[in-house]
């Protein structure tokens, strides 16, 4: 019986340790790998943008010119927008215990109904539940207040980040490409400019997508009588940037405050938050996304699972994103080369 001599050389050892440590510094360090990658995705965002004034100024004064009309822009549409908000926010916390309390009873009313069929959910546990849950609502405020100042200080810092890699572009790009051998520096560059033509497409198509579900939403509610539209809608399009989840947690809001009033109406805020998804999936997104990610929404849904288990709300977020780069990595370091090692070995069949 012959046996088989495995030889594990030192290098190969090294190679595997190198690898390991490599995976342990990642993962110890991805909130900074998160905040980086969220810099370069927005940065690639305004790059065309800037890149465009640079040729006719210099990079600095356009740079500068971006920032100002992004700060001159929101805090513009800052003073009506905070104002309505702030009057919707303030009574639909003093009104939604109301509505919660309708909803508690048309559940109840709904037990009664059902007697007769021998099953009777028991909701009690979680109405009695509704107190401690409050406690526990109020012995978190210190950590939200932390988590604020903490959100606070992530965006001025992802701002300064966008500010250097706008202003630095290619003394950037200069400084990783000299990580690389110089005969994979063209390929480096290559994949690094596909990734950034997609992830900042993506951006620019998403801050649209939102903008247009925001406005289709609140328009809706408004013209079927709900209260609260400019606020529901607002919520469903901040939320348009959570993947796949952030549209049915959107509705949920809407659907409580219709069901207070009448639950045909609710039925018809259903109906509404399901029209505009479509609208949204069928057309806005192939037209405004499609071109960009090229992703199957399986590949976007295993991101936003596997990005929520390891790297939190904030990597859901960037899930498309981060997704869009592997499937680059991938497409530019696998798939096309044994794609054309196949076709090579096609054509030398061929020839014989």
């Amino acid at each position: 019986m012959n046996s088989v001599k495995i030889i594990i050389s030192p290098k190969s050892i090294m190679a595997l340790i190198a690898f390991v440590l490599l995976v342990i510094f990642i993962y110890h360090t991805k909130d900074v790998i998160l905040l980086l990658f969220a810099s370069f995705v927005i940065a690639s965002a305004l790059y065309p943008t800037v890149d465009w004034m640079s040729k006719r100024m210099r990079r600095g004064l356009a740079v500068g010119i971006v920032y100002f009309l992004g700060i001159l822009i929101l805090s513009v549409l800052s003073v009506p927008f905070f104002a309505i908000l702030i009057g919707q926010i303030r009574e639909f916390i003093q009104d939604f215990p109301k509505y919660w309390a309708h909803v508690q009873f048309l559940i109840t009313k709904g037990e009664i109904l059902i007697e007769s069929t021998g099953y009777i959910p028991d909701y009690s546990r979680a109405f009695s539940d509704l107190p401690s849950i409050s406690k526990d609502i109020v012995s978190q405020s210190i950590n939200l207040t932390v988590n604020i100042v903490a959100g606070i200080v992530m965006a001025f810092t992802l701002a300064i980040l966008v500010l250097f890699l706008l202003l630095d572009k290619e003394e950037i790009k200069k400084g990783v490409l000299l990580l690389f051998p110089i005969h994979c520096r063209e390929k480096t560059e290559f994949i690094i400019a596909t990734i950034s033509k997609k992830v900042g497409g993506y951006v620019r198509g998403e801050l649209l997508l939102m903008f247009a579900v925001g406005v289709l939403t609140s328009i809706a509610l408004a013209v079927a009588g709900i209260k609260f539209a400019f606020l529901l809608g607002l919520i469903a399009g901040l939320l348009e940037i959570v993947p796949i989840v952030g549209p049915i947690l959107s509705a949920v809001p809407a659907i409580i405050v219709a069901l207070a009033d009448n639950p045909w109406l609710a039925l018809y805020v259903v109906i509404i938050y399901f029209v505009i998804q479509r609208f949204e999936n069928v057309l806005l997104t192939p037209l405004i996304l499609g071109k960009f990610l090229e992703l199957h929404p399986i590949i976007i849904i295993t991101a936003v699972l596997t990005a929520g288990s390891v790297l939190g709300v904030f990597g859901v977020i960037l899930s498309p994103a981060i997704a869009a780069s592997i499937y680059v990595l991938v497409q530019e370091l696998y798939l096309k080369k044994i794609n054309s090692t196949e076709n090579s070995d096609e054509l030398q069949e061929a020839s014989i």
